[in-house]
């Protein structure tokens, strides 16, 4: 497993407004989405996200650039890898969720990202999303 960052961004803005740690089979890639469940959401309702950007953070054992002839090549390790991503829409995005980015992306007058999916948007409370 890798552990990763997932950096969620302000709406509508590069800076972040919250970040979480997972531990993941694989690094997501940009344009991928990722959906958070959380203990306070019914099953399979949640946060849904885009990925934007994959940052990589290294760090390498020397000041140099290069190894001298007949010393060992060291050798650089992952620090930290963050996951930037931006808010959106999906079909299992829960109420509270859905009501607070379609309020804000629409208050400052931006179009909500959504997830581009073949499925119904179904509330919480049963009713279809339009």
């Amino acid at each position: 497993m890798i552990r990763v960052t997932v950096v969620v961004r302000e709406v509508g803005r590069l800076s972040p407004d919250y970040s979480i740690d997972f531990d993941l089979p694989q690094i997501p890639a940009v344009g991928d989405y990722l959906s958070v469940q959380r203990p306070d959401t019914p099953d399979p309702y949640g946060e849904d996200l885009i990925v934007r950007q994959v940052w990589w953070r290294l760090k390498y054992p020397s000041t140099e650039g290069y190894a001298r002839s007949g010393q060992p090549v060291p050798v650089g390790k992952v620090q930290e890898i963050f996951v930037e991503c931006d808010q959106a829409i999906g079909p299992w995005t829960s109420d509270r969720s859905r009501d607070y980015l379609t309020a804000a992306y629409t208050g400052r007058g931006l179009q909500i990202p959504e997830l581009e999916v073949a499925r119904l948007s179904i509330r919480q409370d049963g009713s279809a999303v339009k």
